[in-house]
């Protein structure tokens, strides 16, 4: 069965990576299964031809490599995001920490595609996000992982760090977790110190103490 037709329609799909062998390999692939493919060896070069293409001929996905000279890809989804808000973009990255999973979907991204990855699989996420950008409103969305889809990426990270025999996991997390609960205190207060700690349930001291371990 071609993966790439839905009613009849050819899906289009931009791949970015300064990896020349990760561009021709997905490249191949994504042909061979019927998508039509353009790859670009940088954020830059394909944002640019992001913002002149007309919106009928726009991608129906977007595939980022997340570490790349220049524009990286958070920058690019993030740019991206702004011009075309309903353009599925799937990041791969070799670099599964806590930050980069939580920070991938946060920044409104289809999924998380970790290197390196089994070919069948990633066909299969590439036709669901295919399909999905038919219908934007089945697509997840910032506001709906604001709203509680915290588990997902976390769960994410965690089948990664074990399969690589991470040892440090609960240590690592909890780290990332109480830094992240932090920042969103004081963000929520502007910087007010004492209003973030009593959000957090501590007291002032408590709250300089982890300021200075967490930085």
């Amino acid at each position: 069965m071609n993966l790439a037709l839905k009613n009849n329609t050819l899906s289009s799909i931009w791949i970015i990576d300064d990896d020349q062998s990760m561009r021709w390999v997905l490249e191949k692939t994504l042909a061979n299964n019927g998508y039509q493919v353009t790859a670009f060896e940088s954020g830059s070069v394909a944002l640019a031809s992001f913002k002149r293409v007309a919106q009928d001929e726009r991608p129906n996905l977007i595939i980022t490599d997340v570490r790349m000279p220049g524009i990286n890809g958070f920058e690019l989804m993030k740019q991206i995001k702004n011009i075309s808000p309903q353009t599925p973009i799937i990041v791969m990255t070799a670099y599964t920490d806590l930050d980069t999973t939580v920070q991938t979907y946060q920044e409104g991204a289809f999924e998380y595609l970790p290197k390196p990855f089994d070919i069948d699989a990633a066909l299969g996420l590439v036709a669901r996000a295919c399909e999905q950008s038919m219908d934007s409103n089945e697509r997840p969305t910032r506001a709906a992982i604001e709203a509680g889809d915290w588990q997902g990426p976390l769960r994410l990270w965690a089948q990664q760090q074990l399969l690589q025999g991470e040892t440090d996991i609960l240590k690592n997390a909890a780290k990332t977790f109480e830094k992240t609960l932090l920042d969103c205190a004081l963000e929520a207060t502007r910087g007010r110190k004492q209003d973030a700690a009593r959000l957090l349930g501590w007291g002032r001291n408590t709250l300089t103490r982890k300021l200075k371990e967490l930085s």
